[in-house]
Order: structure tokens, then sequence, then C-alpha cells
């Protein structure tokens, strides 16, 4: 208790130094479980990133506001060197739309979504969420399936099962194509590469890893390097 004590003052101490201390003390509140103003404040507002080995919290007061959408049109991108972050749109967003990002996995379904977002304190009434009942199920039933498929793959490259593997790993693709999540098709097609490169075909292998990285950087997830397609074909030997 002494330790929390003290955590707590340092916290309060570091809030106090900010130029603007009401940016984040008017920031909001949802757990039930803190006994600090600022552990509330952290615990709702701030995101957690790893630098080395260790996990981090880093709240940024203007990007906090940003309401959660299970279909975000935007997301945060964290500089590990700079440890800025930016909000980058996933596609164009029409004058007056809300920019939304994702408080939780993107692959969820419905239920879990809801489930995950409790510890907010809000039912989320997104477009996603609050579609037709036919529009829901077939969500689901294509995230669940994503799921599923993920297994298989894992399963069978396990047994050694080049083929199911692959085939899995297809259908994963044109699952997350029509459910549209723009970052699980860049890292399908990743998965792809790996399959592809582990099988000795290394054209396809390479063809799919570009394509990945093509993928991130349109959707601005990384910035274009000469060798970041070096890089990526060299991790797979590893």
């Amino acid at each position: 208790m002494m330790q929390q004590n003290v955590g707590h003052q340092y916290l309060h101490l570091a809030a106090d130094q900010l130029s603007d201390p009401d940016k984040v003390l008017d920031l909001s509140r949802s757990s039930s479980k803190a006994i600090d103003i600022m552990e509330d404040i952290l615990g709702t507002n701030a995101f957690s990133y790893t630098l080395g080995d260790d996990s981090h919290m880093a709240l940024y007061p203007e990007v906090a506001r940003i309401n959660h959408g299970c279909k975000p049109n935007a997301f945060v991108r964290f500089s590990p060197t700079s440890f800025d972050v930016k909000v980058i749109a996933f596609r164009d967003i029409e004058v007056g739309e809300e920019i939304t990002i994702s408080y939780i996995p993107l692959n969820h379904p419905r239920e879990k979504r809801q489930r995950d977002l409790r510890r907010w304190g809000f039912e989320c009434k997104c477009s996603l969420c609050a579609a037709s009942k036919t529009e829901i199920a077939a969500s689901d039933y294509r995230r669940e399936k994503i799921a599923s498929l993920q297994a298989d793959v894992m399963k069978a490259i396990d047994e050694l099962d080049g083929t199911t593997a692959v085939r899995a790993a297809y259908e994963i693709l044109a699952l997350v194509k029509a459910e549209d999540i723009p970052p699980m098709v860049a890292s399908q097609y990743e998965v792809l590469a790996r399959l592809f490169w582990k099988a000795g075909d290394i054209e396809t292998a390479t063809n799919y890893a570009q394509e990945s990285l093509k993928t991130l950087v349109d959707l601005g997830y990384i910035d274009h390097h000469a060798d970041d397609l070096a890089l990526l074909l060299k991790d797979f030997t590893t």
C-alpha cells in the first residue's frame, strides 16, 4: 500500500508539472476499482505500448477524447523514437463525419466487443453494432470463421500440412477483405508469404511480402523504406 501511495504521488506530481494540468484532470474516468483519480484517468484513457521488452502506459489527452468505433475510420500510430502519436485515416473521411478509432481488437464479434467495451462504461452504438440483425449476424459469422481458420492454420503448420495451411490462409484473406479489416489484410498477406517461403516458393512468397508492405504503407501504418522487403524476407529465415 505504501508503494502504491508513492506511485499516486508521482502521478500527481507529473500532472502538476504539465503546462495545462486540466487537460489531463478533465479526462473521463470509468474505473470502479481505482482508488486515486490519476490511476482512474490513466486506466481509462492511456494507450499501452511496448518499448524494448517492457509495456508502458502513454497518455495523449487530445487523442484520448476520440470516440470508439468498431469499424473505425482512423487509427493511432505511435513512434517509439520520438514518443509522439499520429491519428491516421484508414480512408477518406467525409466533411462532418466523426473521427473514430478502435479501443479493442478489430476482429471480434459483436457480443465480445460489447463485453470488452464495458471497461469504459458504455454500450457501443456505432454503425456496425447498430446494424440490422442480418448484417450483424453476417459480420459475426465472418469474424468467428476467421478465428476458427486461424486455429486451423496453426494446427496445419504443426502437422506440416502446408496445403491445408495455405487453403485456410486464402479463405481468411477473402473473409477479412469482405469484412473490411484493412490491417488484417496486410497481416494475412504476410502469413501467405511465410507459408510459401517455407514451401520453397520464393517468388510467390516475395510477391505476398511486397503486398503486405504495400498495404501497410498505403494505410499509413509504416513509412516506405527501400530495405523493408529485404528485412522482412530476412526475418522469414530466422
